[in-house]
């Protein structure tokens, strides 16, 4: 688990090759991002955390191949298997105008244009091009359109929408 205060970059999925490298589960817009970080830490259930110094990183058949600093082996690199690779929100890029971090949609509240709460982002996916929201309360799937969207106050968490008529009722029935 991921405590508050960081951001996932990615996850180790398997072990790849002898001298301890590891494929990712790329959850930033490039390999690139893990060679410019610095404080990067694992994070895997209980297990204590773990700082990590990147040594080499690359794409190879459309993955994401990392190489830390002290883990040479297949059995040492087995060890961070299923763990996050993390950085402090401190250490996020900035953004361009009118873009937004996904995990910053998380616990936003949705209000229709009248003021009245209709829902709240619970979590969200990808899913090829297309982002999902998962809306409480009814586990309601939502796909990410600017045209939904009449404000959004991200500090405020806070929502003024205009979702597709009948929508809400999916998830009551």
């Amino acid at each position: 688990m991921v405590p508050p205060g960081w951001i996932t970059l990615g996850t180790v999925l398997r072990t790849r090759g002898n001298r301890g490298e590891v494929v990712v589960d790329l959850l930033t817009s490039s390999v690139e991002r893990f060679r410019e970080v610095s404080g990067l830490v694992w994070f895997h259930d209980q297990a204590p955390e773990r700082p990590l110094e990147v040594e080499e990183a690359w794409s190879h058949d459309g993955k994401c191949v990392l190489r830390f600093a002290g883990v040479d082996s297949i059995s040492a690199a087995e060890d961070l298997r299923g763990g996050d690779l993390c950085i402090p929100l401190s250490q996020r890029r900035p953004l361009a105008e009118g873009e937004t971090f996904l995990s910053d949609w998380v616990g936003v509240e949705f209000f229709d244009e009248a003021g009245q709460r209709v829902a709240q982002v619970a979590d969200w996916y990808e899913e090829g091009d297309q982002v999902w929201f998962r809306l409480e309360p009814g586990a309601i799937l939502l796909p990410y359109a600017k045209e939904f969207f009449v404000a959004v106050d991200f500090a405020a968490k806070r929502a003024t929408v205009r979702l597709p008529e009948g929508l809400l009722e999916l998830g009551s029935s």
